[in-house]
């Protein structure tokens, strides 16, 4: 608590005053948001001259907040009347006669609020028995003067002919945001003041007041994008010279920019409007000779804040601890940001958390809990849970029996993490370990025991908690018997003979745990290489099978282990996977004979070596062993070949009592109707085609066939026979010729129809053929001549019209007999 004059709240009483009327008052307040609280905690007014006083003023003159911060007379004293003013913060305490005593207690019953429950700050009340504004961080009055089109120099001149209960009057100069917010913001004028750049242009000074009394005071170098030496609160924009001979600061309309804000004007005025001068504004102290005026004190509320805050983190549920600073108050820690429960009141709050949890600080005077709450949150992060200590073993087999070997650290780390958000590192000792001094970090992933049996591993997640483990590397001298190999071996019989078989491996494992001693908890694993089988690195998978990666033989390194510990027993190249060649051969016409022999010799052919043979019949009774056999009968008969180690697959032979048909023109028929373009083909005597079990298809060697050697409404043309042996002994076929006559023609060079003649015309039944060719008249077109040659529609080198022709034509067979033919077509164009 302070007693002082300045007031953060204007009080102000209006009558005529003298010095001998003195008010002071006491207040240095903690505000709680949301209350109500006294501007002053005493007030005492003395009135030595006797002279009536009628108004008390009463102003937030820092810290204002409009709309939000409101005075009020709380008092029940009816003779008094209250009126506060929103946009000047003021409150007024009309009366016209009341008592000193009853003075002093309806000042005491003023009391401040705000709506805003996050107020901030601090606020200054001053308290005056005069109707100036007063500003308790000057210890000046200020007091707006309405003069519309005054000049500037007239207003200078205005203002230093004021006085104010002794005090000389200026233009005023705002050197600080306090008065450019009491004399702008709450003044809500427009009005000169007392800066320009008239000596200068760009450079503005304070030439009022005792600023001027010290040659002028430069608060503003340069335009609108100028620099400050001092303060300076131009409206946005602003000073811009926009007109020329702008030379002198105003405060702008209330209703143009920032609220208060300074713009740059000419002295000779403007048109009616927002840039028009209305007034000034008149500052009141500071200046020589001025007496020591005791009309007004002050005193302030304080909001109080949370200034600083820290939470916690950890790894893992435990202890946190949250701590936080503030400018006033008591902190108060709740579990929620409205409401909720007070859980602690201290700057170090220090709690329990199984997960993350936030909490909210306030600083609040004793017995509130409406202050700002700032969230401090402790933050319970994934903790790395790791083993502080394990062995690893590994044998002494890498060619140097001296207990060293190799280790391979992936495969420790694998045993110490297996989660995807977590990582190993390696370092030589826990130091280093616990400071992640990553420029020692042991990087080299197959690590030699010989630089040390004992490594530190870091295991640290993405959220940086970590754990240590300590490695210790043993190494086992225990190993097979010298020179032990077991072997694997089959025959390449999986139907591709290319040295490669798909090996079960838990075949060996038996004869491995063989040669340690029984009641071992052992387990046998394989590999492709010695260093792997070392490191533990590739191990080939039991589930399935392993297919050999080396033509007919390969060497894999076995490595034994104790389930119970991880020690290891043995690593060497133990298992032998070993192919052996299948003996191969062909048999001739690939297995299938088609023959109505009495006998028939079945052979074998490109034998890659020399075999033993089993031939079989039917009755699976063996009937040779040569590379060859003689049969007398149809049937299915069988071949295998042995080399003495491995037995080939067993091949199919089939020898099928059938043959192919024998095809002749002469046992073909051709009959005609017509004009020859319906015509039917039959073989004259199936008989004659052979013995087999025949079928017929017309013009496709895939068919459709039909049991039936008839084919009807066959076109003229060549036409191709097939002929199948249903045993499958094979297809015969024979070009058939087929005469007819087209109907039709259209030599228009499209490549369809563009000449006509007989089709089927075959110099194989025919010696000569004379083809004439008439108009519908009986006159002769054209004479063709010879096998091939066809009309083309034109008669000496004219083409001739769509229309009806007519032909005759005469073939001369090998016997000599002529046929003649007559008929009629059409040509299309």
């Amino acid at each position: 608590m302070f007693k002082k004059i300045i007031p953060l709240l204007l009080l102000v009483l209006s009558s005529s005053l003298t010095q001998s009327q003195e008010l002071d008052a006491t207040g240095d307040q903690l505000y709680c948001p949301g209350s109500e609280i006294a501007i002053v905690e005493d007030f005492t007014l003395s009135n030595a001259s006797g002279t009536a006083i009628n108004e008390v003023f009463i102003q937030i003159s820092s810290g204002y907040e409009q709309g939000r911060d409101l005075l009020r007379y709380a008092g029940s004293n009816t003779a008094l009347t209250s009126t506060f003013n929103a946009s000047t913060g003021k409150l007024i305490l009309s009366f016209s006669t009341l008592t000193i005593a009853e003075i002093e207690t309806a000042v005491e019953n003023v009391v401040f609020s705000s709506s805003n429950l996050n107020i901030s700050g601090t606020r200054e009340f001053s308290i005056s028995i005069g109707d100036a504004n007063y500003l308790p961080s000057t210890g000046h009055f200020y007091k707006y003067f309405e003069d519309v089109e005054i000049t500037w120099q007239d207003a200078r001149a205005a203002a230093e002919n004021k006085t104010y209960y002794g005090l000389n009057g200026y233009l005023a100069t705002l050197t600080s945001e306090d008065e450019a917010i009491l004399c702008g913001e709450q003044t809500q004028g427009a009005g000169w003041i007392g800066g320009t750049d008239e000596e200068t242009e760009g450079v503005w000074k304070w030439v009022t007041g005792p600023e001027g009394l010290q040659g002028g005071v430069i608060f503003w170098n340069g335009g609108v994008n100028g620099s400050t030496p001092n303060f300076a609160y131009w409206n946005t924009g602003e000073p811009n010279n926009v007109n020329g001979g702008e030379n002198y600061a105003h405060i702008t309309d209330p209703n143009v920019g920032l609220p208060g804000s300074w713009n740059d004007l000419r002295t000779i005025g403007e048109p009616p409007g927002p840039f028009q001068a209305k007034g000034y504004i008149v500052e009141y102290g500071g200046m020589p000779g001025d007496p020591e005026l005791k009309i007004a004190t002050s005193t302030q509320i304080r909001v109080a804040s949370v200034t600083s805050s820290s939470g916690d983190v950890r790894c893992g549920a435990g202890s946190v601890s949250l701590m936080a600073q503030a400018s006033d108050g008591d902190l108060n820690w709740y579990d929620s940001a409205t409401g909720g429960n007070r859980v602690f009141t201290g700057a170090n709050f220090v709690t329990n958390l199984t997960s993350t949890t936030t909490f909210y600080v306030a600083a609040e005077p004793v017995g509130c809990a409406q202050g700002t709450r700032i969230s401090v949150q402790g933050v319970i992060l994934e903790p790395v849970n790791v083993p502080a200590q394990i062995e690893v073993f590994n044998c002494d087999e890498d060619g140097i029996p001296d207990g060293f070997t190799l280790f391979d650290l992936n495969a420790i780390a694998a045993t110490i993490s297996t989660s995807a958000n977590e990582t190993v590192l390696f370092y030589s000792n826990q130091a280093d370990a616990e400071n992640n001094q990553t420029a020692n970090q042991i990087t080299d992933t197959d690590y030699d025991s010989s630089k040390g049996n004992t490594l530190y591993t870091r295991t640290q997640n993405t959220n940086g908690c970590y754990g240590i483990t300590e490695v210790n590397l043993e190494v086992s001298t225990t190993s097979f018997q010298p020179g032990f190999q077991y072997d694997l071996t089959y025959c390449d019989t999986d139907g591709s003979i290319d040295g490669f078989y798909d090996f079960d491996l838990n075949e060996a494992t038996p004869t491995m745990l063989a040669q340690f001693p029984t009641g071992s908890d052992l387990s046998v694993s394989y590999y492709r290489t010695q260093e792997e089988a070392l490191l533990d690195q590739n191990e080939i998978p039991l589930t399935t099978t392993y297919r050999n990666e080396i033509v007919d033989e390969q060497i894999l390194f076995v490595r034994v282990e104790d389930n119970t510990g991880n020690r290891c027993y043995g690593v060497g190249p133990h298992l032998r996977l070993e192919v052996l060649p299948v003996p191969q051969f062909d048999i001739l016409n690939d297995g299938k004979f088609c023959s109505t022999a009495a006998s028939f010799t079945l052979e074998t052919t490109n034998a890659q070596g020399t075999y033993t043979y089993e031939w079989r019949d039917a009755d699976d009774v063996i009937i040779g062993t040569d590379s060859f056999v003689t049969v007398t009968s149809p049937g299915v008969y069988t071949v295998s070949a042995s080399n003495g180690a491995c037995t080939s697959e067993v091949q199919l032979v089939e020898v099928i009592a059938s043959e192919a048909a024998i095809l002749s023109l002469e046992n073909i028929e051709v009959i005609s109707e017509g004009d020859g373009n319906i015509n039917t083909i039959r073989i004259i005597n199936p008989a004659e085609l052979g013995q087999g079990d025949y079928e017929f298809a017309l013009g496709d060697e895939i068919g459709p066939y039909q049991d039936e050697p008839v084919f009807e409404r066959v076109t003229p043309g060549f036409k191709t026979l097939f002929v199948r042996d249903k045993n499958g002994c094979g297809i015969s076929s024979i070009e058939i010729p087929v005469l007819g006559f087209p109907q039709y023609f259209t030599p228009n060079n499209d490549g369809y129809h563009d000449t006509w003649g007989p089709s089927g015309l075959s110099d194989k039944n025919y010696t000569a053929v004379s083809v004439y060719i008439f108009d519908r008249f009986g006159k002769l077109l054209k004479s063709l001549y010879g096998f091939g040659e066809n009309w083309d529609g034109t008669t000496r080198e004219k083409a001739l019209p769509s229309d009806d022709y007519w032909y005759r034509v005469e073939l001369t067979d090998y016997d000599g007999v002529i046929s003649r033919f007559n008929g009629h077509f059409t040509l299309k164009r």
